[in-house]
């Protein structure tokens, strides 16, 4: 009999969970193994030092047995912070019952049996430890969930409260930009009318360039403002009656983030008018925070060339497909799947939230899409939007 039967190679999360038997003589392995090898997922070992070192291969266990001669005890007890839902049982010989008693009065185990083992007994004790095990997973995960839910409920307060402070500034700046873009309009025609006497192209080219730096504080300042009137319930981005044109957006919000790419990414797009029947505000959240990801994660790169944004639309059926793709590190596993509870971030510590992908799940639902992540480690992701057409 080997030391321990561990063959599993599948992820922890993805398998069943088994149960673990720890007895130092062969045969009584060889035993459990007959009688309750076609019913669990079994993993056998005759050293608990060996399954001590090796707990994440057996995870998740529903059921562990030792016995008391093996160093049961001691193992079950140094098991409990890693297998917290795990129903811990001790199997004991009759000259050892004085030592089994004792362990589970004062908690190492939940109860004990006795060699020989009675099959029935022992077989009712393994399915209801799976169904404790079950109940504890759901609950645990239930917990989590709750937990995360007042975080982001919190978040949400805090937010609005934000925003609400924003507004004002918002409207400030907004303002000023106006009256800069009408001062800017008398200099760039006397600019026009001196550069007839002296032409310098470098000179309009400037101006020009100034005109859109305007137009960017205009476009970010009025964002500020819909997105706080979005958090005070003055806007709803669910609105059914909105709609908005994709190729418009995707200009809008590739001028937004374009000061926050530079340097990290180029940006491109790709697509032509396509209408969807979302909120514009909504869409331009959604857009600009994965992209403004896109480019955090190329920068959390060592490259030497610069790396690559693309953000592609199209019509499949009755929806609106809309991709944004970089070629940066990747996405771990867990987020790919979209587990809400991971709250991932590739800033450093205290400069992020790990919000962002959050959000954006929470805003495409509410606008009747979908939104998938598909990465391929160290080359890259796409994140896929569908929303519906206009009608």
């Amino acid at each position: 009999m080997p030391g321990a039967r561990m063959r599993e190679s599948v992820p922890a999360e993805t398998r069943t969970p088994s149960v673990v038997y720890v007895d130092g003589d062969p045969g009584q392995l060889r035993l459990f193994e007959t009688q309750f090898g076609d019913r669990f997922r079994l993993t056998l070992s005759s050293s608990a030092g060996e399954l001590l070192d090796r707990m994440d291969a057996v995870a998740p266990v529903a059921a562990l047995l030792a016995d008391e001669a093996t160093g049961g005890v001691a193992l079950l007890e140094s098991a409990s912070p890693a297998f917290p839902d795990t129903e811990r049982l001790l199997v004991a010989r009759s000259s050892d019952l004085s030592a089994a008693r004792a362990a589970v009065e004062r908690g190492a185990a939940k109860r004990y049996f006795v060699k020989p083992w009675i099959p029935a007994d022992l077989r009712a004790a393994l399915d209801d430890a799976f169904a404790i095990f079950e109940l504890r997973s759901q609950v645990r995960g239930l917990r989590a969930r709750l937990d995360q839910a007042e975080r982001l409920a919190t978040l949400g307060r805090v937010s609005a409260g934000i925003a609400h402070e924003l507004a004002g500034p918002a409207g400030y700046v907004a303002e000023n930009a106006l009256a800069l873009r009408r001062e800017l309009e008398g200099v760039a025609a006397y600019v026009r009318r001196m550069n007839r006497i002296r032409p310098d192209a470098r000179l309009l080219e400037r101006l020009r360039d100034l005109a859109e730096i305007v137009q960017d504080v205009e476009a970010g300042a009025e964002h500020v403002r819909e997105v706080s009137r979005g958090f005070t319930g003055q806007l709803r981005a669910e609105d059914p009656t909105a709609s908005c044109d994709v190729a418009a957006v995707v200009q809008q919000v590739a001028r937004l983030v374009r000061p926050g790419l530079q340097g990290r990414a180029l940006l491109s797009t790709v697509g032509g008018p396509l209408q969807i029947g979302v909120s514009p505000l909504a869409l331009t959240q959604v857009l600009i925070n994965l992209v403004v990801n896109a480019g955090q994660a190329l920068a959390s790169m060592e490259r030497t060339e610069v790396g690559r944004v693309v953000v592609r639309w199209t019509a499949v059926g009755d929806r609106a497909r809309i991709e944004i793709e970089d070629d940066g590190p990747g996405l771990p596993a867990p987020l790919e799947r979209g587990e809400p509870e991971l709250l991932f971030t590739t800033k450093p510590p205290g400069a992020g939230t790990g919000l962002g992908l959050c959000v954006c799940r929470e805003l495409v639902a509410r606008m009747n899409g979908t939104l998938e992540l598909q990465t391929d480690p160290g080359k890259g992701t796409v994140a896929r939007i569908e929303l519906p057409l206009a009608p």
